[in-house]
């Protein structure tokens, strides 16, 4: 298994500022590595550490093995963070190395394993308010892994996912090539499904033909979007004042999400422009730290992949 190399450390603490005593809420543990960079940036800090995948969980406890009690772990899904009050939380977004990895989870392009597609024990995830995905969010909530939604779904509702989830300018010629192979139980058949339908110069080469359907097959497995709605709000309310939340995201719908809820909660009045009158009462709870998402360096960019796609958002609770 390649290392895992946690992006954009340097600046997630440029916005943290760890100071003695401080607790960071690490809403995506992974592998620990961000949460290694704030427990030695600072004397006496504490991390409480959430993963829904119980491998990655155990790759942080070894990593972190000589911090001891400086780090509490919880196995579940961040949008049900503990409820305490903290200095810091942080949102790394990014699918770890050693899941795409296991050939039994169906991430990789080219795994011959199951089509499953999930970070964790499958569990009952919330419901989504997002108006643009919420009638195809319910669609899925009966199909538990990617096997059962592409084999399943009809290709305007393929197209519909992969539209959606995924992005993807060709989505209908994507729901009818997988409509037409399947059934598919391996995620290398379904790379190369998709591939064969798609135009040679798609992207100019730059990705894998088939990255935007897999993102929007795992975005609906795992309800990704809905789940970080969900997230953002309890985060804010477990930030102490003066502590900061920092996102960073790998993909314009997580972006999209995050700026929309920071700039929702920095701003005063939210009613509507036709109310002459506030009557909404609404106060600002947010400073924006970042007007733009800060992306990596041109060095980390060639030193580590993952993090060319990686945007960071961070805001400081007033």
């Amino acid at each position: 298994m390649s290392e895992h190399i946690p992006v954009l450390v340097q600046e997630v603490l440029s916005f943290l500022l760890p100071k003695p005593g401080d607790t960071l809420l690490d809403a995506t543990l992974g592998h620990g590595g961000h949460a290694k960079a704030f427990l030695d940036a600072a004397p006496d800090t504490h991390v409480i550490g959430i993963d829904a995948d119980s491998a990655a969980l155990e790759i942080a406890k070894q990593t972190l093995a000589s911090y001891g009690d400086k780090v509490t772990y919880v196995h579940g899904n961040f949008y049900e963070l503990p409820d305490v009050q903290v200095n810091a939380v942080l949102f790394d977004l990014g699918i770890g190395s050693h899941q795409i990895a296991d050939e039994t989870r169906g991430f990789s392009f080219t795994s011959p394993g199951a089509l499953t597609m999930q970070y964790g024990e499958h569990a009952a995830l919330p419901d989504s308010n997002l108006s643009s995905i919420n009638e195809l969010t319910q669609k899925l909530h009966r199909y538990p892994d990617a096997e059962d939604i592409v084999n399943s779904l009809s290709p305007t509702a393929l197209a519909e996912l992969v539209r959606v989830y995924g992005e993807e300018r060709y989505a209908g010629v994507v729901g009818n090539a997988i409509a037409e192979g399947r059934p598919f139980a391996s995620a290398a058949r379904l790379a190369k499904a998709v591939e064969a339908a798609l135009p040679a110069f798609y992207e100019k080469g730059r990705i894998n033909p088939a990255t935007r359907t897999f993102q929007a097959l795992r975005l609906a497995v795992n309800r990704e979007l809905e789940v970080l709605e969900k997230a953002l709000p309890a985060a804010l309310d477990r930030l102490l004042p003066g502590g900061v939340i920092v996102v960073i995201s790998f993909h314009s719908l997580e972006d999209r999400i995050v700026k929309r809820y920071f700039r929702s909660e920095a701003q005063g009045c939210i009613c509507p422009p036709q109310q002459v009158v506030c009557i909404c009462s609404h106060k600002p709870r947010l400073e924006i730290l970042t007007k733009r998402p800060a992306s990596a360096t041109e060095e980390e960019a060639k030193t580590n992949p993952r993090s060319r796609s990686a945007k960071i958002r961070a805001a400081k609770k007033i």
